[in-house]
């Protein structure tokens, strides 16, 4: 069984589903989203929105040419032992 037949699946099966099951359900996906999944580059730990926000905040940086080259960033890096 493939992604989108699971998808049809489980959607049909909550269609079904009695409060006590739906509540389940809720509570895993608030789990699976708050579990911690990555760590920034300071160590803090990160859920998995917290994840994906940062993934398009990089992507829109990208997007935007919010963005230095390996060499400006090294220029930048031999600064930081003079501060």
């Amino acid at each position: 069984m493939g992604l989108p037949e699971l998808k049809d699946k489980i959607r049909s099966q909550l269609d079904l589903a009695d409060e006590r099951v739906l509540r389940i359900v809720s509570s895993v996906f608030d789990n699976y989203l708050n579990e911690v999944v990555s760590y920034d580059v300071k160590g803090n730990p990160l859920t998995l929105s917290e994840y994906h926000n940062k993934v398009e905040e990089g992507l829109d940086d990208i997007k935007y040419n919010r963005i230095i080259s390996s060499d400006e960033l090294s220029k930048e890096m031999k600064d930081w032992d003079n501060e």
